[in-house]
């Protein structure tokens, strides 16, 4: 993808739109702890599209990437870090412009169980459950018809 086109897709915020064709895994690898081994692509509050799309080729152009962790920005007074909408938009087109290879991974800290299960249908292909949280990854893959295998 050029950065012009990851742009209009962001700049569309149609996230069915971006997420066309995309093939949700039948198999969700998910592990508890952090995401301390992924590159970060952030998004939101703070954040332009140009930003997103530069960050994201950056990301697409090194081989070295094998896991992306999408983060939306902070909360602030005039608005949240992202809205639901722009999380499933922002994880299509990651889906889109990186390589199948690389795991792409919502911010669970942030966008929480239910956002991050969306996110599947739209490109995001592995879970990383804070320990803290309960969130029973089987039940979880069941209900997208997936299977969680633990990693």
């Amino acid at each position: 993808m050029t950065r012009d086109e990851i742009i209009a897709l962001l700049d569309a915020r149609d996230p069915l739109a971006a997420a066309e064709g995309i093939t949700p895994p039948r198999e969700i690898p998910w592990t508890r702890g952090t995401c301390d081994d992924a590159e970060v692509l952030r998004y939101g509050a703070g954040t332009t599209n140009a930003q997103i799309a530069d960050r994201l080729l950056a990301l697409a152009g090194d081989p070295s990437v094998r896991a992306v962790r999408l983060v939306p920005g902070g909360d602030s007074t005039d608005r949240p870090g992202s809205w639901g909408v722009e999380d499933l938009l922002v994880t299509a087109v990651a889906r889109r412009g990186l390589s199948d290879g690389v795991a792409i991974r919502s911010d669970w800290h942030r966008l929480g169980a239910a956002t991050c299960q969306l996110a599947i249908a739209f490109g995001a292909t592995e879970w990383v459950i804070p320990v803290t949280d309960d969130a029973d990854p089987d039940r979880l893959a069941e209900a997208i018809g997936a299977r969680a295998v633990a990693r």
